[in-house]
């Protein structure tokens, strides 16, 4: 006799609240993200709208960029470009357009938007 009574308030509760739906993860909002500067720069200015750069985990030498439906791969990376390589494996990842390559581990894909060019004074 007890348990029906808990499974009538356990449906009372879900009607009366109504179901949490879940968003899937393209419908997430994302925050937009500009390109670092360092890896903006090594990366030179024909940059697309969209940027999408994949890091080993482990690795700061080198970045997997995403140009023209093709992931290729950024080596000789300055010093402060290491540095923002770092920074991208703290951003959230990302499913890109286009699987990334095979490497032995899976990279960390992120998105960001091609950095503005600077005003003329």
């Amino acid at each position: 006799m007890r348990y029906p009574a808990m499974a009538l308030v356990a449906v009372l509760a879900l009607f009366a609240t109504g179901p949490a739906l879940a968003q899937s993860p393209d419908e997430k909002p994302t925050e937009r993200a500009t390109l670092p500067a360092g890896l903006a720069k090594r990366l030179g200015d024909e940059l697309p709208e969209v940027v999408w750069i994949g890091v080993h985990p482990s690795r700061d030498d080198g970045a997997w960029v995403l140009i023209d439906g093709e992931w290729t791969l950024v080596t000789g990376l300055p010093a402060d470009a290491r540095a923002e390589v770092k920074e991208v494996r703290k951003r959230p990842a990302q499913k890109p357009p286009v699987r990334p390559p095979n490497v032995g581990v899976a990279l960390h894909v992120v998105r960001f938007e091609r950095p503005e060019p600077p005003s003329p004074p």
